[in-house]
Formats: structure tokens, sequence, C-alpha cells
């Protein structure tokens, strides 16, 4: 099922890309090029009409991840914003119904992708300094960026003539508009990735859209503004914002279930994908943990995010990704078998108590088994207490045996348990929590997991995710202190050990 709807999504973009390809070759260069319909005042109903809804659709848009606070589509929302109002400039200075010849006509439509995509540029550049600042402050990008349109419409639209822009056939024209086709492709490519990664239509509906935006990067090379090419692109590009508008919105529609889930979790993609696509019985899972047991269930959580940021890190394929965040999030779903007695358990387990505990992931992996969606990731649970020096539950497995996944998780999963509060013990300061990884790398965790772990928490602090209880770490609690030594770890440290063997 996850191949098929890979492969059904990856198709329909590729047909739909074809499709506008062919479409656009026809207009342009095809028996339809030499098609010419003069018609300003149905241009002018057309593009303003079109380009308000637009307007509307992304205020909307940018309004719904204000309200619950998704960066991704509110950055999206904002560049939508924008090739929205510099086409209804372009449709009020249609010349001959309220203007006569002018170049803000031109103008206003050869800076509306340029400009969208200096607002998007955040999205395609998410792992530099300034793609993880504009993550955290996207409402005041968006703001500024809004500021920034608003302005340059408006003086636009009160000196038509004041700004020109290169001719249709010069390098600088044809160069923009490579640029711009390659980055606004890279756009919808990126919302195809979320589509394997999250299994939301929503995210499939946003790419193909978003394919349909881009070939309006076109436009500006169009000598003859009513050709069949100029009619053909103001069309696609319309529908194309009106349906990464619908796309980006709709995805947003969540229960409150899903958002009391969604809560402690960063709020920028791939992760905001993951949890959306995920299923009721995911869902389900999740609010029997919480029933069950307020911390196994916020634990599980917040090692989810972890884990999925690790694996974006090492670069992991989508499907890989979304197989390693379903089981990351429900690595511990077993102990809904485990009696509250040994769960909750205010201080150090017995022998025959530790051996009902280390039950928890075969039981997990039953569970998951029995769901189809989620097979994929019921070996992974089952070996997320594996060590690398083969001393680990169930089965013993040794170094590359285990699976990638199950030592991206025991990393993640060791890490949270050692930084948060639990009933018999206080939570570790991150420093040190660093400094028990180094010290086990290679015997019980995969070194390379290890320093992925620690180069990716850092870059999660700002935004005040991992919290031990009753704070947020800062960056400067968290980043990593190459001189603390295990050392000067707790004298009960081997007892804190176990406990975070054994999770409780």
């Amino acid at each position: 099922m996850t191949q098929l709807c890979r492969s059904s999504g990856r198709t329909a973009w590729l047909l739909l890309v074809g499709a506008l390809a062919a479409v656009t070759a026809a207009t342009l260069l095809g028996p339809m090029s030499s098609t010419t319909w003069e018609n300003p005042q149905l241009l002018f109903t057309l593009v303003t009409v079109t380009a308000a809804a637009c307007v509307i659709a992304s205020t909307i848009t940018i309004a719904l991840a204000d309200q619950r606070d998704m960066a991704e589509v509110g950055l999206l929302g904002t560049a939508l914003m924008v090739t929205s109002v510099m086409p209804l400039v372009h449709g009020l200075t249609t010349p001959g119904v309220l203007y006569d010849d002018n170049e803000a006509f031109r103008t206003s439509i050869y800076l509306a992708l340029p400009v969208a995509m200096v607002v998007a540029l955040p999205l395609m550049v998410p792992r530099s300094a300034f793609g993880r600042w504009a993550s955290r402050r996207w409402r005041d990008w968006t703001l500024l960026s809004l500021l920034g349109v608003f302005v340059l419409a408006s003086v636009i639209v009160f000196f038509p003539d004041l700004v020109t822009v290169p001719d249709p056939r010069s390098p600088f024209t044809i160069a923009m508009t490579l640029l711009v086709l390659a980055a606004t492709g890279s756009l919808s490519v990126r919302q195809l990735r979320l589509y394997e990664l999250g299994r939301s239509p929503a995210n499939l509906v946003a790419s193909l859209s978003l394919a349909m935006i881009s070939i309006t990067a076109l436009l500006p090379t169009i000598d003859d503004p009513y050709n069949a090419a100029f009619w053909w692109l103001h069309v696609a590009g319309s529908l194309g914002v009106l349906g990464a508008c619908v796309g980006m919105a709709v995805s947003r529609g969540m229960t409150k279930s899903a958002q009391d889930i969604l809560a402690p979790i960063l709020t920028r993609d791939p992760l905001v994908a993951f949890e959306l696509g995920l299923s009721p019985v995911v869902h389900q899972f999740v609010a029997d943990l919480e029933r069950k047991d307020q911390i196994t269930r916020d634990h599980v959580v917040r090692t989810g995010e972890l884990a999925i940021r690790v694996g974006e890190r090492m670069r992991l394929p989508a499907s890989e990704l979304r197989t390693l965040g379903l089981a990351a999030m429900l690595h511990d779903v077993g102990k809904l078998n485990t009696p509250n007695s040994v769960l909750k358990k205010p201080s150090s387990l017995t022998a025959a108590e530790y051996e009902v505990i280390k039950l928890h992931p075969t039981d997990g992996e039953q569970m998951l088994a029995t769901e189809p969606t989620l097979a994929a990731a019921a070996p992974i649970v089952r070996s997320h207490h594996e060590r690398m020096d083969g001393a680990g539950y169930p089965d013993g497995l040794v170094g590359d045996q285990i699976p990638l996944a199950s030592r991206i998780i025991a990393v993640c999963d060791a890490l949270d348990a050692m930084t948060h509060d639990r009933p018999y013990r206080q939570a570790l300061p991150v420093s040190m929590a660093f400094a028990i990884l180094r010290e086990h790398a290679g015997s019980q965790w995969d070194q390379h997991v290890v320093r992925q772990v620690m180069a990716t928490l850092p870059s999660m602090a700002p935004a005040g995710t991992f919290t031990a209880v009753g704070r947020t770490a800062d960056r400067d609690d968290i980043a990593p202190d190459w001189s603390v030594d295990v050392s000067e770890a707790p004298d009960d440290l081997s007892e804190i050990l176990a406990a975070v063997d054994a999770e409780i």
C-alpha cells in the first residue's frame, strides 16, 4: 500500500507535468502559437476576479497557519499571496480599461514569481541559518514580506510608468525565467515528497497546483499579450494558486484530538506532514497510551519528534522517514499490556519486574503487525532495545544486525528518558546525558547515530519543543558540552541507566 501510494502520487505528478508541458508547447510553438484574441475587457475581468479570489484564499491560508502555528503553511501562503497580489495589479492595469498603455501591465507580471520565490526562500534552504531563523520567526518574515509586496504593488499602481523591465527575449529575462521555473518546480517536488511521507492528499493537490504555477514563469517571455500562450498561462496560474491554497487549508483541517497530539511537536514539515497523515489507528494507540500513563505518552511523542528530525538530518528517503516516525511514536505501544504496578512503580524494578517490562518490544511488534499500514514499523519496534554489543533484548542482535531505524530510536529514547523527570528521580542535565551517550557509544548505542542526535538537538531548542518537566530548554542548556565527563555523573548512574533501559 505504501509503495502504491508513493507511485500513484508520482504518476499523477508526472502526468500533470507532461500535460502542462504539452499544452504550453502547443500554445507557444505549435499551431496555436499564431492565434490571437485581443479582448482587454475579458482579460481585466478574468484576472481581477481570479486574482482577488486568490488573495482571499491565501489570506485564509495564512490565518490558519497563524492559528495553528505552522511555519511551512504560513511561508507558502505568503508566497501564494505574492502570486495573487501582483497578478491583481496586472489585471487592474490592463491597457484599454482603467489605464492607457503603461509599463505596470508587464512589470507586475514580470515580478510576481521572482518576488514570490524570494518570500519562499526559507522553504528552499531549510537547513541554512536563514532557513532556520525564518522557520522560528516565520510570522515576522511573513509580515515583512506582505508589507513589502503591498508597498511594491501600490507603487506600481499609482506610478504605472515608474518601473520598466527588460525585453521578453533579453538574456536576463530568459535566465530569470529558467531560475524561477527551477525554484517553483522544487517547491512542487517538496510537496510531492511530503505527500509520500504523510499520505495527505492535500499535499499532492498542493504539489500539482505548484506545478501549474511554475509554468507562469514563462509569461515575461511572451511578446504578444493576447496570444494563445498568454491566455493559457493566466488560466493555469489562477487555478494553480487556488488549488495550492485549498490544499494547504484542507490539509490542516485537524480534529481537536489530533491538535492535542501535535501540541508538543515542531511546526515545520516534514513532521507536520507525517503527523497529518497518521491513520486513526495511530491516534488511537497514542490516546490509549495517554489513558494508561501520561508520562509514557509524552515520552513517545517527544521521541517521535526527535527521531524524525534525526532521520531527516541523515537524509533518509521519505518512505523510510515515515516508517521511522511511526515506529518511534509507537515504540512503547507494547506497554499497554504492562501492569500499572510495574509501569508506574516509583522505585527500581526487581528482576522479575524487569522481565515483565522487557516484554513490551515484542508485544508492540505483535500489535503493529496486525495493522497493514503499520506492519513495516513492527520489526523496528521489536528491536529498539537491542544494543550494539549484543547485550540488548529481545534477540541479542549485534551491530548492523539491528535495523538503522531501531538504532536511531534507541538513542532518542534514551536521551529523552535521561533528560526528563520521573517519579523516582530528577532529570539529568542535557550536557550530562550527552556525556553518557558518548561514554557508551559503540557498546550500547550506534556511534554515528549518537553524533547525529547530538548535532540535531541544539537546532531544535529555539522552538522550545525539547523540554524537561516544568522548564523549556534553551540553546545554551543543550549545546554539546565536551568538557563534561561521565565521572561527574550522579552516584546512582548505574541505576539511572538501568531505568533508562527499562524505560520506566
